[in-house]
This record gives C-alpha cells, sequence and structure tokens, in this order.
C-alpha cells in the first residue's frame, strides 16, 4: 500500500474506496498511539475519527518528504491536544479493559500470552507520557527514531535519548510490578 500515501493519492484523485482502505489500515493503530498521548481511550477514539475527518473534508496536501503514517500520527496528535485543551476532561479507562482472547485451541497458551500484554501494556502506561509515546511508535508501530522525532516534535537525539531512558523505567517498572505480584 506504499505506507497509506497511494491509498491517499488515490482518494484525492476521486477513488473513495481509497479512503476505506485508509481507514481500515491505520484507525487502530492511530488510537493505541493516542491513547499514549492523551491516556484516555475515549479521546483516542474522538481523535482519531476527527484525524479522518479532517483527511476526508479538508484533503490537506500531503508531504511526500514524510512517511504517510508519520504524517498521519502528527495530524493525529495535535488534533488530540487541542481535543483536550478545548474539553478540559480527562477520564481514565484502563487499556487491560481492551484486551480479548481469541477461541483458537490453546487457551492456556493464550491467557499466558495475554497476561503478559497485559502486564506490559500497565507497565507502559504507568510511565510519564513521553516514554510511552516513544516505546509505542518505535516498538510498536516499527517507525524509526526520525520518524518518532517528526511526529513528537523532538530532535533525533532527544529521541535515541527517550528510548534509553524508557526502555530502563519499563524494565524497572516490570521488576517492581513482580515484586508487587
Amino acid at each position: 500500500m506504499d505506507n497509506g500515501a497511494s491509498s491517499y493519492l488515490r482518494f484525492l484523485n476521486g477513488d473513495n474506496d481509497a479512503f476505506v482502505e485508509l481507514v481500515r489500515e491505520y484507525n487502530d493503530k492511530l488510537v493505541l498511539f493516542l491513547n499514549a498521548v492523551v491516556d484516555d481511550i475515549y479521546i483516542s477514539e474522538e481523535a482519531a475519527d476527527e484525524t479522518f475527518l479532517k483527511l476526508y473534508t479538508d484533503k490537506p496536501k500531503y508531504k511526500s518528504g514524510y512517511a504517510f503514517k508519520t504524517w498521519l500520527f502528527t495530524i493525529g496528535k495535535n488534533i488530540a491536544i487541542n481535543y483536550l485543551k478545548k474539553n478540559k476532561r480527562h477520564r481514565n479507562v484502563p487499556l487491560d479493559d481492551f484486551f480479548y482472547f481469541s477461541d483458537d485451541t490453546d487457551i492456556e497458551k493464550e491467557y499466558i500470552q495475554g497476561e503478559e500484554n497485559i502486564r506490559l501494556h500497565r507497565a507502559i502506561k504507568a510511565l510519564n507520557s513521553d516514554y510511552s509515546q516513544v516505546l509505542y511508535l518505535i516498538y510498536f508501530e516499527d517507525m524509526s527514531n526520525e520518524e518518532a522525532a517528526k511526529i513528537m516534535g523532538k530532535s533525533k537525539k532527544q529521541v535515541y535519548n527517550l528510548i534509553f531512558r524508557a526502555k530502563n523505567a519499563l524494565k524497572e517498572e516490570l521488576e517492581r510490578g513482580e515484586q508487587d505480584g
């Protein structure tokens, strides 16, 4: 899909099916990233919806110097932050509430994996916002340091340092969780 750029350009040229492809490909990823930014799944979902609405109605020009996902996540982050500023409300909903287990044959293995995922997400959520954002972008969205820097509004050096500190903080948080549990 050319990282979404070709679909977006097709949409700009009148192919509405290309827009549906974009939403399918990026909506969940955008919501999870925005949740790392605003720490509220409801606001994250609303901001992701507003992001796609902005693309659909305003049709902003895509800057080909950026990866499409970097460009999209930057728009989404700005919308989410503006949403928080406008609404001044902040509800906490545990990310754990959004996990589910499939009905595959090895339920015990899936349960253990699910518990590990929940533990990891709890630990990441306990970190400060910059740490959780950088970990999400680098390790869950497989972005480069440069792409993460653009989205976060930081230099590559700052992102490199953030990754180092975030990994150490995550390790400490996971160890603390083992001692508490």
